[in-house]
């Protein structure tokens, strides 16, 4: 049985995102290290809950918010 996407219908191999969702939340990991040298502490839930609040934020990176606040 091939596997696909926690956030999407693509498939996956190794990963439990598609190429595009892995990508949006390698960039999401990054970039909470980022928001915690220049803010302090924050958890990785309220990050989330920050960003998909913001206009700014990607749809790509957005789905990926759903599916890791899920879990």
């Amino acid at each position: 049985m091939e596997k696909k996407c926690f956030a999407c219908a693509r498939k996956v191999s190794m990963s439990k995102y598609c190429f595009y969702h892995a990508q949006a939340f390698d960039n999401l990991t990054e970039h909470y290290k980022r928001w915690v040298e220049a803010y302090g502490t924050i958890s990785w839930r309220d990050f989330l809950y920050k960003l998909l609040q913001m206009n700014e934020t990607g749809i790509w990176v957005k789905d990926v918010i759903v599916v890791e606040l899920k879990g």
